[in-house]
């Protein structure tokens, strides 16, 4: 366990740094995303950030708390939608052309998607959209940025680490089998060993899969309509706040994970207090290779995708 008072310190420490960063975010308008780069702008004396999101206009007013937080950074703001592969390739493209030949990309960090309560939801891809958010488009963000990657970059999942569970292994979409629970411990062991992958074949990147702990960012009233999202928003959201770390907190701990030489070269799956952990279940896939399985299954999805 990592204490909150050594996060704080060693981001603290960042300013005396004569370095500066360069970050992409996707999924940073609200919650643990935007925390994050909150705390990016606070501790980093020269930060250079490019944030990838649905609405411009309704992200002006934290473009210009970001510019107060520290008038030195750089922050520009690409609006897209990225729930379909071939919109993300092309603001992919366009994060490269914003930040030149002679920019490097220090920390991807994705924290974009919803839950969903009413099934699978197919789009135009032929992905249920919430996975597509969770976990396909975050591994297409990896793949697309990672030649463009420093030397000491890292790519950052916000999600579910060190909760792998059980995969279907003849449905990995989840095609026939679709579950909440299902869901969220078949794509997080997916995450993981398709990071596994990534770390082999980059073995001077950081690819960190996290876990935040139960957080109070709003997610569950957003994901949610209609009675469920009312229950959501007015009753169980505020009992969860009274035991849930801050965003703020939760900000802080990532920016940790993406510039400590703590988790510097490798795959990580890390709870919410930055301890490592490698479930029964995720050591048994490593084992029997499965990181190779899922980045081939992956291909073929983007393949499939990018074919409508």
């Amino acid at each position: 366990m990592v204490a909150i008072s050594e996060v704080r310190a060693a981001n603290a420490a960042l300013k005396g740094s004569r370095h500066a960063l360069t970050a992409v975010f996707v999924g940073a308008t609200n919650g643990i995303g935007l925390a994050t780069l909150q705390a990016f702008a606070k501790h980093v004396p020269r930060p250079r950030a490019i944030i990838v999101g649905r609405s411009q206009a309704k992200f002006a007013p934290q473009l210009e708390t970001l510019k107060q937080l520290n008038p030195n950074g750089d922050f520009t703001f690409l609006e897209a939608d990225i729930s379909l592969i071939k919109d993300i390739d092309t603001v992919c493209q366009t994060t490269l052309t914003r930040l030149g030949d002679a920019t490097k990309i220090d920390i991807l960090f994705t924290s974009q998607g919803y839950i969903s309560f009413v099934g699978r939801e197919t789009n135009a891809d032929g992905l249920d959209n919430s996975i597509s958010l969770r976990y396909y488009g975050r591994m297409r963000f990896a793949q697309n940025l990672l030649a463009h990657l420093s030397p000491r970059g890292r790519v950052i999942s916000v999600l579910a680490g060190g909760k792998e569970g059980k995969i279907i292994e003849d449905d990995l979409d989840l095609e026939r089998n679709y579950s909440i629970p299902q869901s969220a411990a078949q794509f997080a062991s997916m995450t993981t060993l398709s990071f596994d992958h990534l770390a082999v074949q980059n073995p001077d990147i950081s690819f960190i899969h996290v876990y935040p702990g139960l957080v109070s960012t709003g997610l569950l009233g957003r994901s949610a309509t209609g009675v469920l999202g009312y229950v959501f928003r007015y009753v169980l959201e505020p009992i969860l706040g009274l035991f849930s770390l801050k965003a703020e907190e939760s900000g802080e701990r990532m920016l940790y994970c993406g510039a400590s030489e703590q988790y510097a070269k490798g795959s990580w799956s890390l709870d919410w207090d930055g301890a490592a952990k490698e479930e029964k279940v995720l050591k048994e896939y490593r084992e029997k290779g499965w990181a190779e399985r899922v980045w081939e299954h992956n291909q073929r999805m983007f393949e499939r995708a990018l074919a409508k």
